[in-house]
């Protein structure tokens, strides 16, 4: 009897999706004379293929046009001002470089009750660092230091190039040194070798590129190719190092 009444609402949802959309007569054929069959054969179609084409397509167009999506999100904003409506028309500034527009946003939502947020506090540092204001990254990271996630988190990278800014040296190598374990964080330890053999450390430097070359022979394929054009940079750097240390 339940199987009975699940077939006929699933049967009820095909034929009322397909009178909103529009689609041709045959579905309703389909999903009316092959019960179970027809209404999955018209979900599988007509609403997860159709889904997932609709989100590819929002993507490219984004990519092309983020203008469009920022506009969609502050209307988004407008209808309901909630946490995650003005995080995502943040982040959206953040991705078309409106790095101003971002900042306010972030702190918009952190002025409320979501002021303990990690992400968001994560981004308004990063945001923070390519506004050029150096001085409010290392306020807004050092609240972060007591959360567990910190020592793990980008926040150490930008922190560290921003101690740089400064020229506050030993706290950037402190906090690029902290980001230097093995088999990750291959990006920000090329710029920890080139960070430190622009302090004259070049023995340091270059047990640092020795380290990374040899993860490097130990890595998947896959890995391999995504991490090509930093170990590219890495390999450059290895044969600076030795023609100028010789």
């Amino acid at each position: 009897m339940i199987y009975y009444y699940l077939t006929i609402a699933l049967q009820v949802y095909c034929c009322y999706d397909a009178y909103k959309n529009k689609r041709e007569v045959y579905w309703y054929a389909i999903v009316l004379f092959l019960p179970v069959i027809g209404a999955l054969i018209y979900l599988f179609m007509n609403v997860f293929i159709t889904k997932d084409a609709q989100e590819i397509s929002n993507e490219i167009t984004t990519a092309i046009n983020p203008s469009k999506r920022i506009k969609e999100l502050i209307e988004k904003v407008e209808f309901s001002d909630t946490f995650a409506s003005r995080v995502a028309l943040a982040d959206a500034y953040f991705k078309s470089t409106e790095y101003q527009e971002a900042l306010l946003n972030y702190q918009t939502v952190l002025d409320g009750p979501h002021k303990n947020d990690v992400y968001v506090q994560e981004q308004l540092v990063v945001t923070y660092y390519f506004l050029n204001n150096y001085e409010k990254v290392v306020a807004a990271a050092t609240s972060l230091k007591a959360n567990s996630e910190f020592k793990a988190s980008k926040i150490l990278f930008y922190l560290g190039l921003s101690y740089k800014a400064l020229g506050k040296f030993n706290n950037a190598e402190k906090s690029f040194k902290a980001l230097d374990v093995r088999y990750s964080n291959y990006q920000e330890r090329l710029v920890f070798a080139q960070f430190l053999l622009e302090r004259e450390k070049p023995k340091e430097a270059k047990e640092l590129i020795e380290a990374l070359l040899s993860e490097f022979n130990y890595m998947s394929s896959p890995n391999k190719k995504l991490h090509k054009t930093t170990f590219a940079e890495v390999k450059k750097l290895s044969d600076t190092i030795v023609l100028n240390h010789k």
